[in-house]
């Protein structure tokens, strides 16, 4: 099956929320690294990805961002069959790493395509595994990526993992800082002159917890930060109600790049916590309570929270507002008691949290799987659905809320779970997709932020449809 990842601090799209939620819940099948905010969408054609006739490649060609129907005249690209993509801060470029097959993701080659005169070249980096997401510096002239260690069925792969940049003039690569080879990334973000990395530490004896872990790297000096976030789960933890005693834990990671800070929110306990980038320091994990007294308030800065209920299967997405100020938390929980029965999802509330002194300041009774503010950050567009038990989930939609009363706005029926793609650069549209249960239909929508009247749609046959092309 053809996938792709989508970098930028979208989520992820795969970002960054402080929230505590009342309930657990389990989540669905992971879809590829989003961001938790929405890009913008500012080229005057888009690209529009799917999958080619033979169903085994994916394959990329220009569309009208208005219309969403090809630009006449623009030829076919192959996308390989999964990638990994961005594009330059001044639209006119989309890096790639196209991967040839899914089964080990060897192969892979760096791509430069030219959106205006849709032209592909294929540069001298190469890859033998997967990387998430690509961060262009501000100026456009270099690359950024993370590159894992090597598996440790492989270990001839891989076997320099760290931060690597890619000179797009002399096209060479060079490795900035070395990481750990058995750190694995969840999350990144490009802050001036330092890429952050929110992950965990793989392999050894699977146990109750497993800490996240952040490595802020300073790209002019190679030099390498490390802070572990005790208290907030990551990764692979032992689960004794589970049939097979593990579950995965994936907190969520929302990035507040204006004022070099990440929040990484707890999945399955209430608490976060914030990461400056600039000085590598962290304040917490810190529980969210009710708003209440200033004494009170002090006592749950500088309380322990308590242990995290062991569950099978958790995962939270955030997002944090423009001005900083607010955080949107939700996800969903699986519990898996054996492995020849239904898993039981459970859906978690959206909260809203004020970042300053991280009291929850409004609770709403809807699970999102994906999360995005409008431009202004007076709505939440949230894509929802019922889950019920031993039944095929049912009832997708996007929803608009208010982002400061938690109200319903508006909503509109979906064929089947999607993910919200951008925002136009005025902010008056937004881009979303739906995939059919059967895996047959792919559907792309331009849906206006007022009131989500659909203003422009695309079918696409198969499983997949993604718009790049969005700074």
């Amino acid at each position: 099956m053809a996938t792709s990842d989508r970098s930028g601090p979208r989520v992820l799209l795969g970002a960054a929320l402080v929230l505590a939620l009342a309930a657990c819940a389990p989540m669905p099948p992971a879809t590829p690294d989003r961001p938790s905010s929405a890009p913008s969408v500012t080229s005057s054609a888009l690209v529009l990805v799917d999958v080619d006739g033979s169903g085994m490649g994916l394959r990329g060609r220009l569309v009208d961002p208005r219309t969403l129907s090809d630009v006449a005249g623009k030829p076919v690209l192959s996308f390989g069959h999964n990638y990994t993509a961005v594009t330059a801060p001044d639209g006119r470029t989309l890096a790639a790493v196209l991967w040839p097959g899914g089964s080990a993701n060897r192969g892979g080659v760096l791509h430069l395509f030219d959106l205006a005169s849709w032209t592909d070249r294929a540069t001298a980096v190469t890859f033998d595994d997967h990387v998430s997401q690509l961060f262009f510096a501000p100026d456009g002239r270099h690359l950024y990526w993370v590159r894992p260690g090597p598996m440790a069925g492989e270990p001839m792969l891989n076997p320099d993992p760290g931060v690597y940049r890619y000179d797009l003039a002399s096209d060479s690569q060079s490795r900035v800082a070395e990481l750990p080879a058995a750190f694995l990334p969840l999350s990144a973000a490009l802050a001036g002159e330092r890429l952050a990395i929110v992950g965990w530490t793989t392999g050894g004896k699977i146990g109750p917890s497993r800490n996240t872990e952040v490595y802020v790297v300073d790209l002019r000096g190679g030099t390498v930060v490390k802070r572990e976030l005790g208290g907030v789960r990551a990764g692979q933890v032992q689960d004794l109600a589970a049939f097979d005693d593990v579950r995965n834990v994936m907190p969520a990671v929302a990035w507040d790049l204006p004022r070099g800070r990440a929040f990484v929110v707890d999945a399955e306990q209430d608490r976060v916590a914030i990461v400056d980038l600039a000085s590598a320091t962290v304040r917490g994990p810190t529980a969210i309570r009710p708003r209440r007294s200033l004494v009170d308030r002090i006592l749950d800065l500088i309380s322990t929270p308590a242990a995290a209920k062991a569950q099978a299967s958790t995962q939270r997405v955030a997002v944090v507002s423009a001005d900083g100020r607010r955080l949107y938390v939700s996800g969903l929980r699986i519990d898996l008691p054996s492995a020849d029965r239904e898993g039981n999802v459970t859906p978690l509330d959206l909260l809203a949290v004020d970042t300053m002194d991280l009291a929850e300041i409004g609770r709403m009774d809807v699970a999102g799987t994906d999360l995005a503010l409008t431009h202004d950050g007076q709505r939440l567009l949230i894509l929802t659905n019922r889950f019920p038990t031993g039944q095929p989930w049912t009832d997708y939609e996007l929803r608009l809320i208010d982002a400061q009363r938690l109200t319903s706005l508006a909503s509109l029926p979906l064929e089947g779970r999607g993910r919200i793609l951008g925002l136009s650069a005025d902010g008056d549209v937004v881009y979303v997709n739906a995939m059919r249960d059967d895996w047959a239909l792919t559907i792309v929508r331009r849906v206006s932020v007022a009131d989500l009247t659909v203003l422009g749609r695309r079918e696409l046959e198969r499983h997949f449809g993604e718009l790049l092309g969005s700074p």
